[in-house]
């Protein structure tokens, strides 16, 4: 997952009280946020870690202290594209109303960067996990063992969805009968 922004973080708690922003303490387990609700806050995370899932909950993203969710709710259909939920509580969640925070991005340009920076990098971050899964499938076609494995391995440090996927590439290359790649425990198939 992404580095924590601290100037976002530094930025937004310096407007809090403009924002009149509410603190909400959550349990580990509990859901900060349901896929398809209408997206009407920006949260800032102060503690605990969070999951970000889709679909049968895979697991998309791990959410650290002092990063910013939501935000990608502000554009398209106003909607949350993901649950999310806590992995390990309690966390501490600052809620922002979204179109509070985008007024207040009109008149502080360093502020409406920040949260620029910050999507851009969701979506960097999001190219590059989809040309790795793309590039996997196609070592796992070629029969390209090495690359393969370079590619599970980089899968395995990303959130549990990934580390799912690269178990489910070690199998499928293991019953094609390719012996040179390990799965994500170390041991050859």
């Amino acid at each position: 997952m992404l580095g924590v922004h601290p100037r976002l973080s530094q930025l937004l708690v310096t407007h809090l009280k403009e924002l009149k922003a509410e603190s909400l303490l959550y349990a580990s387990g509990e859901i900060v946020m349901e896929e398809q609700e209408h997206a009407d806050d920006i949260l800032l995370l102060l503690s605990g870690e969070l999951s970000v899932e889709i679909a049968d909950q895979r697991e998309l993203a791990r959410i650290k202290p002092g990063e910013l969710l939501g935000e990608m709710g502000l554009s398209g259909d106003n909607r949350h594209c993901a649950t999310v939920r806590v992995l390990h509580g309690p966390a501490e969640v600052i809620r922002v109303n979204a179109d509070a925070l985008l007024r207040l991005a009109l008149f502080d340009g360093d502020l409406a960067l920040e949260m620029l920076a910050l999507s851009s990098a969701r979506c960097r971050q999001g190219n590059q996990l989809t040309t790795l899964l793309l590039d996997s499938i196609q070592a796992l076609s070629e029969g390209n063992s090495i690359q393969l494995q370079g590619c599970m391995n980089h899968l395995q440090a990303e959130a549990g969805g990934f580390q799912t996927a690269a178990k489910q590439l070690a199998s499928i290359n293991a019953r094609l009968g390719s012996p040179d790649c390990t799965a994500s425990n170390g041991t050859h198939h």
